[in-house]
């Protein structure tokens, strides 16, 4: 009888450990929602998004900007928070890199949730390896109105784009409806409303560009673990 009672306490035990190791290692749920906009190395109007070559080079290098409206990393609050990443979309496999500026006023908890939904998730698809990617907390100011989108990091990147105005329809921006974009497919609205990257400027180590008067764009977007 002892014994019985010894190996069902031990199999309780067990599994308890079990339950409490798996809680410990599972994946968190998260989701993240809010506006997107970027600058990009084409001319506005840019080809990519209709699945044609780039305009200068055959490169797509740009700068993306999430602001994060409304998101959760398990029980952490990502509302408010905003990250960039730049990167080259275009690179061969053993050239690619990617830079990802997190705001440095965000508390610990939330920069490395940030950093593995952006690393891990969002830009996962490019497989960039570890010692080419770049990571910085540095001060970041965004802007949105509903014709002008700007984001400034420190005094790595000026962002500055102008939505286009359309002409049959004054109180819209130039849009492109029922898009045909292969990246984040799924994850950006449908419609994204068009514009021109007036101040487009980027530098960090040996990376850097000028872009001013090239294409840029902006949308809705949201990303989620589930």
């Amino acid at each position: 009888m002892r014994t019985s009672k010894y190996l069902l306490a031990v199999g309780i035990a067990l599994l308890m450990l079990c339950s409490v190791s798996g809680a410990v290692f599972a994946e968190p749920v998260w989701s993240i929602e809010g506006e997107y906009f970027e600058g990009c190395t084409c001319n506005p109007g840019c080809p990519c998004l209709f699945g044609s070559e780039p305009t200068h080079n055959k490169t797509c290098k740009i700068s993306g900007v999430f602001h994060i409206q409304k998101g959760n990393y398990g029980q952490y609050s990502l509302d408010g928070q905003t990250v960039i990443g730049i990167t080259d979309l275009t690179a061969q496999q053993d050239k690619n890199w990617i830079v990802f500026y997190i705001d440095e006023k965000a508390a610990a908890v939330q920069k490395n949730a940030l950093l593995d939904i952006f690393q891990n998730h969002v830009f996962g698809f490019a497989k960039v390896p570890a010692e080419r990617i770049i990571v910085k907390y540095v001060p970041i100011h965004t802007e949105s109105s509903s014709w002008h989108k700007k984001a400034v990091a420190a005094d790595n990147l000026t962002l500055d784009v102008e939505l286009l105005h359309g002409t049959g329809n004054p109180d819209k921006p130039t849009q492109i409806v029922n898009k045909n974009f292969a990246i984040w497919a799924k994850e950006f609205d449908m419609t994204l409303d068009m514009g021109k990257a007036v101040t487009h400027r980027f530098r960090e180590g040996n990376q850097g560009w000028n872009y001013d008067g090239r294409s840029g764009f902006a949308t809705a977007f949201r990303f989620t673990s589930k």
